[in-house]
């Protein structure tokens, strides 16, 4: 036996080793194609997961900015930034806002004196908080019934609801003053909360957030996302448009 193999209409035919390599070349090349499609359809839809993460966290930040764009004043801030920040428990920041535009925070009831009556739609006491045992970042609505304000002591976002932003691995709020004869460190043009504290009138050198938030007129915002084993931080400076002295 010679071992070769005839094509019809061709009476040279090609080996059985000729054969054999011409499989082997071809599955390589397979092997080769199949791997360019796997690594192309994951590429795909990493980037699918990406543009869906940066659409969440465009639409939680923006949502927070526009509030507190509005706000007339900063009530409450929890776990703020500083050397006592600790990202493992709740962080939260409480304002009001005269959203409905008749010169007052609305109340529960029609009854309060110049304030039109409490609209759930459009609260105007909102408080955004994160929960870090859960991964969640909240909107509380303080005028619900039933709800109670979060507080320095709180561990829980209770009576708040989840925003879009249900990938949220890391929350921080910084809060920032145009008080500049406060600030400590003038290269940086920045006088934060705690230099507040640690200054003049403007503070009383306890190390906690408190009377200092009349003076308090930006916020950043620092929402870190996390996606399959992968984090992306979103940042934005909002600055309190209606601040109340």
């Amino acid at each position: 036996m010679t071992g070769r193999l005839r094509r019809q209409g061709d009476d040279t035919g090609f080996t059985l080793v000729e054969f054999l390599v011409s499989m082997s070349v071809m599955i390589v090349l397979i092997t080769v194609t199949l791997s360019v499609v796997r690594v192309t359809s994951d590429a795909v839809v990493t980037t699918q997961q990406q543009q869906n993460l940066n659409e969440e966290a465009r639409q939680a930040i923006n949502r927070m900015a526009r509030d507190i764009r509005q706000a007339r004043q900063i009530v409450t801030a929890v776990n703020p930034d500083g050397t006592g920040f600790n990202s493992a428990r709740l962080v939260a920041v409480r304002f009001q806002s005269d959203f409905d535009g008749d010169g007052c925070i609305s109340g529960t009831s029609a009854t309060v004196t110049g304030c039109r009556p409490y609209n759930a739609s459009n609260p105007e006491d909102v408080t955004y908080c994160f929960e870090p045992a859960t991964d969640q970042l909240y909107v509380i609505d303080n005028r619900a019934a039933g709800v109670v304000p979060v507080t320095s002591t709180s561990s829980t976002c209770s009576g708040g609801q989840p925003l879009l932003a249900g990938n949220v691995t890391d929350f921080k709020v910084s809060y920032r003053s145009d008080v500049y004869r406060d600030d400590i460190n003038p290269t940086d043009g920045v006088t934060t909360w705690t230099e507040l504290d640690e200054g003049g009138a403007e503070g009383n050198l306890n190390g906690v957030l408190d009377i200092e938030l009349v003076n308090i007129d930006s916020v950043v915002l620092d929402v870190t996302m996390s996606l399959s084993g992968r984090k992306q931080l979103y940042r934005t400076q909002v600055g309190l448009r209606n601040q109340s002295q």
